[in-house]
C-alpha cells in the first residue's frame, strides 16, 4: 500500500537521532488497521466468561478445567512473547502481526469444531499464539513513527479498541448463542481473524524495512539487557499479578462471580460484563486524554498509574469482602481504576532506545501473560481445593480471590517504594548486548 510522502516527517528526537513520523491520514490509518485486529485479540480473550456455562453444561468441566482450558490462550500467548519481540523489532509489525493472525483463525476452527477437551485446549492455544502481536505490533509501531508524546495515550486508546472487542463478546455474544452456539460464533470469529489478516498486509504501509544489520541470534541477546536493568523488575511484578490478575478474573471468573457468587442468570451476568467492559473502554479513553495533557505539561504521568492502581485495589478488597452482596457499581468503579494498568507498557520502555521497545515490550508482556494463565487456572484449582475442605462454592471463589488480592497489594508496594523516579534516569549508554 502507498502512502502520500505528505504525511511523513523526518525530526530530530530526544536522544538526538532522525526519526521518522506520521501524521494526518497516514497516522490515523495505522492507528485504525492495529486497533481492529486488537478487537479480535480481546475478543478471544472476554469470551470464556460468556461461554462458560454452556461449555460447563456440554462437557462436564470442573472449575479446575474450565480455567486450564481458558489459560491455555495466555500460555501459549506468553511462550510465544520473546520470540515475537524479536520479530518485531526485525522484520517490523505490519509483517509479523499479519502473518500470526492467521494462526488465531485456525484456532478458531479447530474450537468450533472439537468434539473433545484436548482439542478444544489446543484450538484455544492456537488462538493465543494468532493474536500475540496484536498489541504488542501497535505499541512497536507507535515507538517508531509517532512522536514520544503521543505513545502512552496511543497505547490507552488501543485499550479502547480492545474493550470493544470485549463489549461484543457480553450481550451481544449471549444474545447469539441460540441460534449459532459457541461453535458458530468461532466459525465467524475465524472468518473475522482473516479479513484483520489482509487489511494488515495490503492496507497498511510499507514503511519498515526489515533490520539484517544483526543476526536474529544477537538480537535474542538484547534481552539479557532488559532483564537486567533495574527498572524493568520494579514495573513487572506489578504489571504480572495484578493486571495480568485482572485479565484473568475479567477473561472468565467474573461471569461465575455473578451467576455463582451472586446468583444470576448467565444473561443477566453477560449484561453486567458488557457494562464493566463499557466501563472499562471509558477508563482507557480518559487515561489517554489525561497522560497526554500530563506528559506534554512536563508531569509524572507514571503517578496516574500508581494512584489509579492502588485505588482499584482497595475496591476490589471490599467487593471479595462483601461476596453476595456485592454490587455491580464496585465492579465498574474497579474497572474504570484498573484501566491504568496499562501504563505498565510505557513505563517499561523508558529507559530503552527504540531498537529495543519491540523486545522490552515483549518482554514485560511475556510476564504479564504468565501471570494471566497462572492466577486463571491457580483460581480454579483453589476454588476446587477450598470446597474440597468444606467450604461453599460462593466462600471458596472469595478466599481465592482474598489471596491474589494479597500478592497484588505487595506487587504495587514493590512498585511504590521509595527511589521510584530515579530509576527512569540511568543511561541509555548503560545498556550492554
Amino acid at each position: 500500500m502507498r502512502y502520500n510522502p505528505d504525511h511523513v516527517s523526518r525530526e530530530i528526537g530526544p536522544d538526538g537521532l532522525e526519526h521518522m513520523y506520521v501524521n494526518g491520514a497516514l497516522a490515523i490509518r495505522i492507528f485504525v488497521i492495529f486497533a481492529l485486529a486488537y478487537v479480535m485479540s480481546y475478543a478471544f480473550r472476554a469470551i470464556n466468561a460468556v461461554i462458560a456455562q454452556p461449555l460447563v453444561a456440554e462437557l462436564g468441566l470442573s472449575a479446575s478445567q474450565l480455567g486450564f482450558l481458558a489459560s491455555a490462550y495466555f500460555l501459549s500467548f506468553a511462550v510465544m512473547q520473546l520470540p515475537v519481540g524479536v520479530m518485531l523489532d526485525r522484520y517490523g509489525p505490519r509483517r509479523v502481526e499479519a502473518v500470526l493472525i492467521g494462526f488465531a483463525a485456525l484456532g478458531a476452527v479447530l474450537f468450533a469444531v472439537a468434539e473433545s477437551y484436548t482439542v478444544l485446549w489446543l484450538g484455544r492455544a492456537l488462538i493465543g499464539v494468532g493474536v500475540s502481536a496484536c498489541l504488542m505490533a501497535a505499541v512497536k509501531a507507535y515507538s517508531l513513527y509517532f512522536r514520544p508524546h503521543m505513545q502512552a495515550s496511543l497505547s490507552s486508546w488501543m485499550l479502547v479498541a480492545g474493550s470493544m472487542g470485549a463489549l461484543t463478546v457480553t450481550t451481544p455474544v449471549e444474545a447469539a448463542l441460540p441460534s449459532l452456539g459457541w461453535r458458530g460464533v468461532f466459525g465467524l470469529a475465524a472468518v473475522l481473524c482473516v479479513l484483520a489478516g489482509l487489511a494488515l498486509w495490503f492496507v497498511l504501509p510499507k514503511l519498515f524495512k526489515p533490520q539484517k544489520t544483526e543476526s536474529v541470534g544477537d538480537m535474542a541477546q538484547g534481552y539479557r539487557a532488559i532483564y537486567a536493568h533495574p527498572h524493568f523488575w520494579r514495573v513487572a511484578p506489578l504489571a504480572m499479578i495484578t493486571q495480568g490478575g485482572f485479565m484473568a478474573f475479567h477473561g472468565l471468573w467474573v461471569g461465575p462471580w455473578f451467576t455463582n457468587v451472586i446468583g444470576l442468570s448467565n444473561a443477566q451476568a453477560a449484561q453486567n460484563m458488557f457494562w464493566i467492559s463499557a466501563v472499562l473502554m471509558a477508563g482507557y479513553l480518559a487515561l489517554g486524554f489525561l497522560t497526554r495533557r500530563v506528559s506534554k505539561a512536563g508531569g509524572d504521568e507514571d503517578q496516574i498509574m500508581l494512584i489509579g492502581m492502588g485505588l482499584s485495589l482497595v475496591v476490589f478488597a471490599v467487593q471479595i469482602v462483601q461476596g453476595a452482596q456485592s454490587g455491580l457499581w464496585g465492579w465498574l468503579v474497579h474497572a474504570f481504576l484498573i484501566s491504568s494498568g496499562i501504563m505498565t507498557y510505557a513505563t517499561c520502555n523508558k529507559p530503552f532506545p527504540k531498537k529495543l521497545t519491540g523486545r522490552s515490550s515483549t518482554a514485560l508482556n511475556l510476564l504479564i501473560f504468565i501471570g494471566a494463565f497462572s492466577i486463571q487456572w491457580g483460581i480454579g484449582v483453589g476454588i476446587d481445593a477450598f470446597v474440597a475442605a468444606g467450604f461453599t462454592s460462593t466462600d471458596a471463589m472469595r478466599l481465592s480471590l482474598a489471596a491474589l488480592w494479597v500478592v497484588q497489594l505487595g506487587s504495587w508496594l514493590w512498585y511504590a517504594r521509595p527511589g521510584r523516579k530515579t530509576s527512569h534516569l540511568i543511561s541509555l549508554s548503560d545498556l550492554r548486548y
